[in-house]
Formats: structure tokens, sequence, C-alpha cells
């Protein structure tokens, strides 16, 4: 009887083990984080802090630019923050790589970004992966 018992609480606790790893929260990073993370790496920045009602219907709260000064005009990535994590996932799928849209789009002159993500509530588009490195290292 005393090994059933055992048994049981062994089994549930288990249980109750494989149920308590789930996902943790993302770690909250501020624009201004993100702004020295990137200026301290060289790169310039362009900040909107977006306090006018018109990013509300947008569900924006700021936008970074970032840029390479060696190649401004290829080298740049966008970071924007919303007002919830659900609105960055949203956005961000809208502007997730699509080969046949970015085929499409290149012909007419719009390129599509070929690296997007989202991090809680914050995303970003690049056609350079190495810009993300200094994002990459404030999400650790």
């Amino acid at each position: 009887m005393m090994k059933k018992i055992i048994s049981i609480v062994l089994l549930l606790s288990l249980c109750l083990s494989f149920t308590s790893c789930g996902k943790s929260e993302p770690k909250k990073i501020s624009c201004e984080d993100i702004i020295e993370a990137y200026e301290d790496a060289g790169y310039e920045v362009e900040f909107h802090n977006h306090d006018d009602p018109i990013y509300y219907d947008l569900n924006q709260s700021c936008h970074i630019k970032i840029t390479d000064p060696d190649d401004p005009e290829d080298k740049y990535l966008y970071v924007t923050r919303y007002f919830t994590d659900k609105d960055a996932k949203a956005a961000s799928k809208e502007n997730k790589f699509n080969p046949v849209l970015w085929m499409f789009f290149s012909i007419f002159g719009e390129h599509r970004w070929l690296n997007t993500g989202y991090y809680g509530d914050l995303t970003y588009e690049t056609f350079d992966t190495k810009m993300l490195k200094p994002l990459k290292e404030l999400t650790k």
C-alpha cells in the first residue's frame, strides 16, 4: 500500500513539474535601452516618440530607425514598440517575408523585409541580420 502511495505522489510531482515549465515572459526593454545599445555600437539612430494621437490608431508608442553610417542606403533597421504584445505579433506577421510578394514588389520598386520578428511588444524589420546583434544582446 505504501508503495502505491509513493508511486502516486511521485507521478503527481512529475506531472506538476512538466506543467510548470511554461514560456517565460519577455524582458521589458525600453526604447532608450535600444537607442543606447545601437549608439554605443556605432549606429546612427532616429527616434520618434508617438505622443500624437494619430499613432494610437496604429497601436504604436514609439518608432526607431537605425542606420549603418557606412552604408545608410542599404543597411538599416526599424524597431517599433506597440502598446501590447498582441499588436506587435500581428504587425510582425503582416510584415513577414514572403518570396512571391518580395519578387512582385521588388519589380515595382518597393522592397519587402527579409528579416522580421517580434520580441514582446517590439517588432523589427531589416535586410541585414548583422544589424540585429545589439537588439539580440538586449533580449538575453
